[in-house]
């Protein structure tokens, strides 16, 4: 089954309602980390200049935005996540919760998860480390600068020169040196987070981690129990069995 690579909206599984006022995200406003409404989010108005709560009745193409894994030809559940690298959350939600749900779904071909790297936080050199994870995406090495973005985010957070940092582990993770520069010093990729950017405040994306998943917008980071009780059940529904 291919997953459609576009955003659009979708009836709200009662499963993901396990998800709903269970997470913690970072403000997009400051660099201080926030937490999520208890409550289920409600319908509400936003302020002039300010974007609106997540909408995903629009239709955008995600196809060519982000990177992916697990297998679109057999995966039966999409999940689009927006992540910023400066994010505690998001790096939380990476090192402890990210891996055992890779192994579960992604492995076992039944979701498709799309990631979109995005720096609207506001984070100490953040656009010079989204575009370092966009230019090893765009090299083949993504998963693991990634990993080391949110690893030792304070390090580069904190440097007067991030892009030594960068580049060191990119050669390491078997990358070309000046390839890796050239790439972050281009205006196309500058550009290509910059629409990733737009995209997510478009639709209402306000703090990271943000997932949409089956379509459905998850603002915060859930516990991994209720990820993947959710996921389990969304899986089973969708290949006509029962969750496990």
């Amino acid at each position: 089954m291919k997953i459609s690579t576009a955003l659009r909206a979708l009836r709200l599984p009662l499963a993901l309602a396990l998800l709903v006022g269970l997470t913690a995200a970072c403000d997009d406003n400051d660099d201080a980390p926030g937490t999520a409404d208890a409550a289920p989010p409600q319908p509400q108005e936003a302020a002039p200049g300010e974007p609106g709560p997540l909408d995903t009745e629009q239709l955008l193409d995600l196809a060519d935005l982000g990177y992916n894994e697990g297998s679109e030809e057999t995966a039966v559940i999409a999940v689009i996540e927006f992540s910023d690298f400066g994010c505690v959350f998001c790096a939380q939600f990476h090192e402890e919760t990210y891996p055992p749900l890779a192994e579960e779904f992604m492995e076992g071909g039944d979701v498709w998860w799309k990631y979109i790297p995005i720096t609207i936080g506001g984070f100490p050199n953040g656009n010079q480390a989204g575009m370092a994870g966009d230019c090893a995406g765009q090299l083949g090495a993504f998963a693991p600068i990634r990993d080391r973005l949110y690893a030792e985010r304070e390090t580069w957070m904190e440097s007067d020169n991030p892009h030594d940092i960068f580049v060191e582990w990119a050669v390491e993770a078997g990358l070309d040196a000046e390839e890796f520069e050239a790439c972050t010093q281009s205006e196309e990729t500058a550009e290509r987070l910059t629409e990733n950017n737009q995209i997510a405040q478009s639709i209402g994306v306000r703090g990271t981690p943000t997932f949409v998943v089956q379509g459905h917008p998850v603002q915060g980071a859930p516990p991994l129990d209720n990820f993947q009780s959710v996921l389990r059940q969304l899986v089973a529904e969708a290949r006509g069995g029962e969750a496990p």
